[in-house]
């Protein structure tokens, strides 16, 4: 750790990655598992359905939970609690099958798994060079889909659901061998404790502001006097400089709201969109063998979003891209809502998978931008929790009015284009109060 940020190339980095694959497994292994209730234990399609609904519930009280004591609570208890959790209550699930017990069980199970993950997303935002940290998070989270769609379906037929529940045990139970290298406090409140002068507890100036030009003389003496040179600019001091840069009127918290809203209208997009994805292609007179090979093959094109963004991190920063890529794909959505051809039906399939981990990571970085301390950040599982829940039902009520599937797009479409907008507004904001910030985003880290 260095400054109170955690180096990319270190292994708290490495602990996070592995943290963060194991807290999405069991949100992964949902769809698998609703199929698994209704084959071997005889739980209807509905009450399936309730059980998952309070998984994701928990989930977001995990979530939630994280967010508020961020900045209070030593991580390698937390998260170690948290797993401890997750292992007990799904080894539980083996014995109880009584539906109020299986539901209070996979509740706490949700809670605990979205701990974990909440908890790397959180100390995520610590890290040097944000955008090429959160590549590598959600790359690692793509191998672990492919693997649970392998592994799981195998599992579900020789022991069922709970085979599942005790694959996911063993997954954070293996995820346990990291916490001794995860950070103990707040990594920035531990490099906050020492304060070299009367402006305690004050965020740096940005360049132009008062105070800025006396902060970075002095630096640039002490740097003169010793020979060495002045540090590179860098995520984590980007992400100070943010602080600064959105004191009131337009406050941190104002800007990590809209920033949140505008990751509940990206989920909402993909999951009315995906929630109908094989139907469309039906109607839209293709077959079905052609459509599952088309899904089958488009999740494969998943990964080059991960290493878009890695490169494009380097390059022209986080902003730009992430406006392109939820421009492309609200404008891609609609237009195949007023073109419901076979054609612009594969189109739009690959441009979502190419888009979708793309524009993840972009927001992800952004937040850690806009909200160095995290909070915001690990509430990031509750609004792609709320918003996969509330796209497929938007869908679906477009469908039950007799719109068709042209008006599923257009609520996909609509919702991209107004989370543009809200990030739109956010790099504008940026753009008037220090334009490097809104310009990049450069790491300095290679």
């Amino acid at each position: 750790m260095a400054n109170g940020h955690i180096r990319r190339d270190g292994w708290e980095f490495w602990a996070l990655v592995a943290l963060s694959v194991g807290g999405v497994v069991q949100i992964l292994g949902l769809p698998l598992i609703v199929g698994a209730l209704e084959d071997h234990w005889g739980y209807s399609a509905a009450y399936s359905g309730y059980i998952t609904s309070v998984d994701l519930a928990g989930l977001f009280a995990g979530s939630a939970t994280t967010s508020m004591w961020a900045s209070r609570i030593n991580w390698k208890r937390y998260v170690a609690g948290a797993i401890l959790l997750c292992i007990v209550l799904n080894v539980l699930c083996v014995w109880f099958h009584t539906l109020g017990i299986l539901m209070v069980l996979r509740f706490g199970a949700g809670l605990a798994s979205g701990v974990a993950y909440a908890s790397s997303l959180a100390l995520m935002s610590r890290v040097q060079d944000t955008a090429r940290g959160f590549s590598i998070v959600i790359f690692a989270q793509v191998l672990a889909n492919a693997a649970v769609l392998e592994v799981f379906p195998v599992i579900d037929a020789r022991w069922g659901p709970g085979g599942l529940f005790v694959t996911i045990a063993a997954v954070m139970a293996a995820t346990a061998v990291i916490v001794p290298r995860l950070p103990g406090r707040d990594p920035v409140a531990d490099a906050d404790t020492e304060v070299p002068d009367s402006r305690a507890g004050r965020d740096r100036p940005l360049p132009g502001q008062a105070g800025a030009a006396g902060e970075q003389g002095r630096a640039a003496a002490g740097a003169e006097r010793t020979g060495a040179a002045l540090p590179g600019r860098t995520d984590a001091t980007l992400a100070e400089q943010s602080g600064a840069a959105l004191a009131p009127p337009v406050t941190r918290v104002a800007m990590s709201a809209l920033c949140l809203g505008a990751v509940a209208l990206v989920y909402v997009a993909i999951g009315s969109y995906w929630a109908y994805a094989e139907r469309m292609g039906i109607a839209f007179d293709l077959s079905a063998g052609v459509v599952h090979q088309l899904l089958a093959a488009s999740v494969l094109l998943s990964t080059i979003g991960c290493l878009a963004a890695f490169r494009l991190s380097r390059s022209v920063g986080q902003s730009r891209p992430l406006l392109g890529a939820l421009g492309l794909l609200s404008a891609v959505l609609l237009f195949h809502s007023g073109s419901p051809q076979p054609v612009m039906y594969v189109v739009t399939l690959v441009v979502m998978q190419i888009c979708w981990n793309l524009i993840d990571i972009f927001q992800l970085g952004t937040l850690a931008i806009v909200d160095p301390s995290g909070r915001a950040a690990a509430l990031v599982p509750a609004a792609q929790g709320i918003a996969l829940a509330a796209g497929p039902a938007a869908g679906g009520v477009a469908l039950t009015a007799g719109r068709g599937y042209w008006a599923v797009l257009l609520v996909a479409g609509g919702a991209a284009a107004l989370a543009t907008l809200c990030y739109s507004i956010v790099y504008v904001r940026y753009l008037r109060v220090a334009e490097p910030l809104a310009g990049g985003h450069q790491p300095a880290i290679p």
